[in-house]
């Protein structure tokens, strides 16, 4: 199992959870703040399987809106390795 921490723009927080829901994906999301985009911005947690990964980033990928200046990101990710997952 992956965890991929999504680090977006606030301005696009809606768009991404709708696309994620819309590929049957669902994401918690965190209020954030930071020196990413000096902006307001979320944390998305995403728990997939391996083999979703790719399939995840690229909802996000076309989901986000154009960052308009030049060095400007639209988000950033994290893929990590989850040995335990468990909901109580």
């Amino acid at each position: 199992m992956k965890m991929i921490l999504c680090i977006i723009l606030d301005t696009d927080r809606d768009e991404v959870i709708k696309g994620l829901i819309e590929a049957g994906y669902r994401a918690t999301v965190l209020a954030s703040s930071g020196a990413y985009f000096r902006r307001g911005n979320n944390t998305l947690l995403i728990g997939v399987e391996g083999h979703q990964v790719d399939d995840v980033i690229e909802v996000i990928r076309t989901r986000t809106s154009d960052p308009g200046a030049a060095g400007l990101k639209r988000a950033t990710l994290f893929v990590l390795d989850v040995e335990r997952f468990e909901q109580v």
